[in-house]
Parts: C-alpha cells; sequence; structure tokens
C-alpha cells in the first residue's frame, strides 16, 4: 500500500512557495533530512545529531550555493510538538531561519498574497536588504521595511505588492462611502490599529474606522513563530512585518463588516464594545503590544483598551 507524499495543506504550502520561488533564483526541497543540511559535526550534543539524522524538514529554499536559506515548518492538525525543540536548537546552532507555521494559516490571504509567499518574500527581500548594507549601497544605519520595495511595474515610489496598510486605507475609505456610512469626508484620519502577540505567538489584530453607525471593527488572528531567526535576527523588524500582514487581515475583515452593515446584515457583525472588552483581557492573559496606532479623529483608543488590561503599561 503506497503512502500519499504530503497532505492538502502541505500541498498547498509547496504550491504557494513555488509560484513565487523562480523571482529569487531559488530551489524548493521537500522532507529533506535534517544532517543533509546541517553540519552535525559541529552541534554541541550527541543526540542532536543522532536526531539529526533520523529526522526531516517539511521545506527547505535552497540558493545557487546550494546552501539551505530558511526551512518552513508545518506544525498542522495532529503535529507532535516533543521533537520541535530539537529542531529549533540545530537550527538556532546552524543561524538558519525557522518558521513555523500553526494549523491552517497558510490559506491567509491579503491581496492575492498568501501567508507562506509573504515569509518567503520576507527572507530574501530581507537577504537582499542585508548584502546592500554589506556592499556599502545603503546606509548601515537604514531600517528594513518590506513595502519599500515596490513593483517591477510601479507607477509610484508606494507601488508596492506589500504595502497592506496604505492599500488597506484606500478600500475602507471606498466601501464606508458606497455604503453610504461615512461620517467625515476623510474616513481614513478616522482608523485605529492594535496588534498584540501572546507568549506562544498568537497575533491578534483589531482595527476600527468612525461610521454614522458608530466605530466599526474588524479583527483577525494568525499564529506564526520564528524560534530560530539565523541572519534574520539582524533585521529588528521582522516581528513587526509579520504583524502587518496579521493588520492587513483584520482591515479585510473589517471590509466586510462595512459591506455587511451597508446592506442590512448588521446582525451578524460583531459589536465594537465586544471586541473592545475583548482587547482589554487580552491585556490581563498576557499579551504583548507588537504594533498600533490611531488617526485623528478616531471615536475609540484601542491602546488605551489594551493598557486597560496591563495595568497601564504598554512596553
Amino acid at each position: 500500500m503506497l503512502r500519499i507524499f504530503r497532505n492538502n495543506s502541505e500541498d498547498r504550502i509547496q504550491q504557494q512557495i513555488r509560484a513565487v520561488i523562480g523571482r529569487h533564483g531559488v530551489e524548493l526541497h521537500e522532507k529533506v533530512r535534517v544532517a543533509d543540511i546541517v553540519d552535525i559535526d559541529v552541534l554541541d550534543r550527541r543526540e542532536l545529531g543522532t536526531y539529526a539524522l533520523q529526522s526531516h524538514f517539511d521545506f527547505v529554499l535552497i540558493d545557487e550555493s546550494q546552501r539551505a536559506v530558511v526551512v518552513i515548518e508545518f506544525d498542522g492538525p495532529g503535529h507532535s510538538t516533543s521533537n520541535d525543540a530539537r529542531k529549533n536548537s540545530i537550527c538556532n546552532q546552524a543561524n538558519l531561519p525557522l518558521f513555523r507555521i500553526y494549523g491552517f494559516q497558510e490559506v491567509r490571504e491579503i491581496n492575492a498574497m498568501t501567508l507562506t509567499r509573504y515569509l518567503v518574500e520576507l527572507v530574501f527581500h530581507a537577504r537582499v536588504f542585508q548584502k546592500m548594507k554589506s556592499d556599502g549601497h545603503l546606509d548601515p544605519t537604514e531600517p528594513f521595511m518590506l513595502s519599500s520595495f515596490i513593483k517591477d511595474d510601479a507607477k509610484s515610489i508606494f507601488d508596492s505588492e506589500f504595502d497592506f496598510i496604505a492599500n488597506a486605507n484606500g478600500k475602507l475609505t471606498n466601501v464606508l462611502k458606497r455604503s453610504g456610512l461615512a461620517d467625515d469626508e476623510l474616513p481614513h484620519l478616522s482608523i485605529n490599529r492594535l496588534i498584540v502577540r501572546s507568549l506562544d505567538d498568537d497575533l491578534r489584530a483589531f482595527v476600527s474606522i468612525n461610521s454614522v453607525k458608530g466605530p466599526i471593527m474588524g479583527t483577525a488572528s494568525v499564529r506564526i513563530s520564528l524560534p530560530s531567526p539565523g541572519f534574520l535576527a539582524e533585521i529588528g523588524s521582522v516581528p513587526m512585518e509579520i504583524a502587518q500582514f496579521a493588520d492587513g487581515m483584520a482591515c479585510d475583515n473589517l471590509y466586510e463588516n462595512i459591506r455587511l452593515i451597508g446592506i442590512g446584515a448588521g446582525h451578524v457583525v460583531r459589536s465594537a464594545d465586544e471586541l473592545l472588552s475583548e482587547i482589554t483581557s487580552l491585556g490581563r492573559k498576557g499579551y504583548t503590544f507588537a504594533f498600533g496606532g490611531g488617526g485623528s479623529r478616531s471615536e475609540v483608543d484601542l491602546i488605551a483598551k489594551f493598557k486597560a488590561g496591563t495595568g497601564g503599561k504598554l512596553f
């Protein structure tokens, strides 16, 4: 009896990776033995070397020098965590970035950009960015922002496939006006955002906008971890970049909520009061601030609601 090589979720992940690796000149390999990627002779414990000979990585991207650049592990339903710490330690010692995607998060998509593709783009754009710095083409103090990389056919310096915030602001403004819910000529000035993170890497994103019916809110959650940052540790803004994908997800949810309220189906939309209460409860549960800010005309202060649960502390 033959076994299926990959399950449906793994198949979606490999398709998403293959759709983008060509632009970066790398190869995708699946179910690669750990010892074929990492030099086990330099590991600090013999048992890690033994484990590396017996285990595999789900997905490995290999560059033109035939060396691994990043590992992606899919921790789906039924996944056993007993050996995760070993893989994390091996990758940390090898200075190899390792992402863990949990559950069905690989299906998340914002502006035709899936989470899996976004992570691949993040790694390789960060790699190019670091090389430009080392070659003297960028100031050593220049901060990394994925949204600063514009499309090949960009019409302006702001035309980036990775700029979820600017794109979302325009979409939210337009749907609010089309739905007859705008209470201001400049609705984007009332947009308020908050993203918080738990100790186990659960990202919760919230976004609100004023309307004639009071604040309307959207929310989203995504769980992804980077237990071994590798060279990405030099890019201090990587957690922020991941958080902005979650923000884009919340904006999509807000867009749909505005549309539903506009057609009279607001009863299926979670109320702002309920979500504001949830934000405060997350502060009590130990979530930490990841990203946020408010428009000058916002009727709600999401950061203040979060601080109400943390005892007034943001950091």
